[in-house]
C-alpha cells in the first residue's frame, strides 16, 4: 500500500497547474504532465456538489493555458487532453444522450448500441467537428488537433439522470456520462 501511496504522489507532484478559474460551482484547472506528455482539464468539486461547465468556461480557461508565456506554462508536446466525467460539462452530456437517441444505432430499450461496443459508441458519437469546433479552435492556437475521442466508464439511464437537460423526456436508456479523453496531434 505504501508503494501505491508513494507514487500517486509522485504522478501528482509532476503535473503542474497552468491556469484555472471559478466554473460551474467548481474550480476548473488546466494542468499538465510532461512525463506522460498528457495534458488534464480537472474539475475540482466542492463537497457534495457536481459541477456545471459550460462550453464558454471550458474554452476560456484553455485559452488562458495556451496564452501564457511565463513558468508554469505548456512547453511539451501533448498526445491527449483528459477532460473528466462528462456530467460536469451538461452540453456535452445533453448531445451524447440526445445523439444517440435520434441515432438508428442505439437501441434505447436496451440501453446499448445495436453493433459497437459501447465505448467506441460513445467516443464516435462525441468525436464531432461542430460540436467540438470552439476547444478545436483553442487547440490549434497552441498547434494540436484533435483526432479522436477516447471514453470509458459508460453510464447510461433516462433522460432525467442528464445534467440540466430541458428537452422532452423520451422514454429509454441514453448515454449521459462517461470518462472522456480527446487524443491530440502536434502539428
Amino acid at each position: 500500500m505504501l508503494v501505491l501511496s508513494l507514487s500517486w504522489t509522485i504522478v501528482l507532484a509532476e503535473e503542474s497547474v497552468i491556469a484555472s478559474t471559478r466554473a460551474g460551482g467548481c474550480e476548473l484547472a488546466v494542468e499538465s504532465n510532461e512525463q506522460w506528455q498528457t495534458l488534464r482539464l480537472r474539475a475540482v468539486h466542492p463537497r457534495g456538489q457536481g459541477c456545471r461547465i459550460d462550453q464558454d468556461a471550458m474554452v476560456s480557461v484553455l485559452n488562458a493555458a495556451f496564452s501564457i508565456d511565463a513558468a508554469p506554462r505548456l512547453t511539451g508536446t501533448y498526445s491527449s487532453l483528459f477532460i473528466g466525467r462528462l456530467v460536469d460539462y451538461p452540453w456535452l452530456s445533453q448531445y451524447l444522450a440526445t445523439a444517440a437517441y435520434r441515432d438508428g444505432g442505439w437501441n434505447a430499450k436496451k440501453g446499448r448500441p445495436a453493433a459497437l461496443d459501447i465505448n467506441r459508441y460513445v467516443a464516435q458519437v462525441l468525436f464531432n467537428k461542430e460540436l467540438l469546433a470552439p476547444v478545436a479552435a483553442v487547440l490549434a492556437t497552441g498547434g494540436y488537433r484533435i483526432t479522436g475521442v477516447s471514453v470509458e466508464k459508460v453510464l447510461v439511464g433516462g433522460f432525467r439522470e442528464v445534467p440540466s437537460y430541458q428537452g422532452k423526456m423520451a422514454p429509454g436508456r441514453v448515454p449521459y456520462d462517461a470518462q472522456a479523453w480527446f487524443r491530440l496531434d502536434h502539428h
